[in-house]
């Protein structure tokens, strides 16, 4: 025979199991991003090029926003994980000999861009639409290096993979200034500077 119990005591059985979830097993909650728009522009060319060679890793297509579940973060979060523990850092003129080239990390090692390109494909290979993953440049608000980081659109906001922090944050919590945005049909959008 079940027992009862006191509505407040369910209540506040639930609210403590909910608050001994892993973060990833709650609702993240973040806001699409929004940042004043300069132009439109074409793809930076070291994109472009990485692009000529690559073409299907460039061609984003399905739902540009994708539906936020605990599943998707826990997902999003393993991929960011694996690969910035599975590449290391390495400038592209120490890679490549060049100043900036873009591609995917060649034996476990590149630079910024190296590892969003990376995170997109193995999302994309998890089944996520590629138009709702889309690479963004910025500036570090304190240091002022630039940086390239993967995008992630949901229903719940807009989510950074970035090689420098393990966790999924939101767009606005970590500390750049964004300058430009993929877009799903090839252009890039040109963000107006703080």
């Amino acid at each position: 025979m079940p027992i009862d119990r006191p509505a407040s005591v369910t209540v506040a059985t639930l609210a403590l199991v909910v608050s001994l979830q892993p973060a990833a097993a709650r609702e993240a909650r973040c806001v699409a991003m929004d940042v004043p728009v300069v132009r439109v522009d074409a793809a930076p060319s070291p994109y472009s090029d990485f692009c000529d060679t690559n073409a299907d890793a460039c061609d984003l297509t399905g739902n540009p926003i994708v539906e936020w579940s605990p599943r998707l973060h826990a997902l999003l979060a393993r991929i960011n994980n694996e690969v910035n523990s599975e590449v290391t850092f390495i400038p592209d003129w120490e890679n490549s000999g060049l100043e900036e080239i873009w591609s995917f990390p060649v034996d476990c090692t590149g630079d910024c861009e190296d590892y969003a390109l990376e995170k997109r494909q193995r999302l994309v290979e998890a089944g996520l639409p590629s138009a709702s993953l889309t690479i963004a440049i910025a500036f570090h608000e304190v240091q002022l290096f630039p940086h390239a980081v993967l995008l992630a659109e949901t229903t719940s906001g807009t989510f950074v993979l970035d090689n420098l922090y393990d966790e999924i944050l939101c767009w606005d919590a970590v500390p750049y200034f964004f300058t430009r945005r993929e877009r799903p049909d090839g252009q890039w959008t040109r963000f107006q500077w703080p």
